[in-house]
């Protein structure tokens, strides 16, 4: 049965960007085994979301038939978004790092799509997530190393991603990492290089 993968890339850096480099070569691959798939792609830096502020945080609290007119027109864009988010069956994010954490473009959008009671929602045993059935693929690059080093408790990028979908149910989180892209033009490659491998080796096995 065919999937809908929505592509989320959230780099400033446009065509100089490598985790938009990574998300392209992960959705070409993708295509090459899954051809029939709906790929679906939204560029958060091209067209940026708005940040949570007092008119949308009061529509997404208010129920849809009590809205006034000026909240039902705020809720369209993030009921869209919440929409597309829930009907995906594959995330792919593309996810640079910028001073430790992730870009506040992707923020937004998390924003968005973290709503009590479609996404989570809070019980006496504690909040329960209500999105357990989407994998997640996080293309992570960054201009140092961090991932198992002695820098890794700087690392608010993937640890924070980690954290949201599990909290949102999501249990299926895969990592890629490019580090180091800032160390070297021949660290950068040889990184970028790996990235593609895994890239490959990820997909290879989730189509055996």
């Amino acid at each position: 049965m065919p999937r809908t993968i929505l592509q989320i890339d959230a780099s400033a850096q446009g065509e100089r960007s490598e985790s938009r480099r990574l998300t392209d070569e992960f959705i070409q691959r993708w295509k090459s085994v899954s051809a029939e798939d709906q790929i679906i792609q939204r560029d958060i830096v091209d067209n940026p979301l708005p940040h949570i502020n007092s008119a949308i945080l009061g529509s997404m609290m208010t129920p849809a038939e009590q809205r006034s007119p000026e909240q039902s027109i705020t809720a369209e864009q993030y009921e869209e978004l919440l929409q597309e988010f829930l009907d995906a069956d594959v995330l792919v994010l593309g996810v640079p790092m910028y001073n430790f954490t992730i870009p506040s473009t992707l923020k937004a959008w998390i924003d968005h799509i973290t709503v009590p009671g479609k996404t989570f929602e809070y019980t006496a045993e504690g909040p329960v997530g209500l999105v357990s059935d989407k994998q997640v693929y996080i293309l992570s690059t960054r201009g140092g190393f961090y991932n198992e080093s002695p820098m890794d408790q700087m690392d608010h990028q993937v640890s924070y991603l980690q954290t949201l979908f599990g909290f949102l149910g999501i249990e299926d989180i895969q990592i890629i990492h490019a580090e180091g892209l800032n160390i070297s033009p021949e660290v950068r490659d040889q990184s970028i290089a790996a990235a593609q491998i895994q890239i490959r080796d990820t997909l290879a096995q989730a189509a055996a």
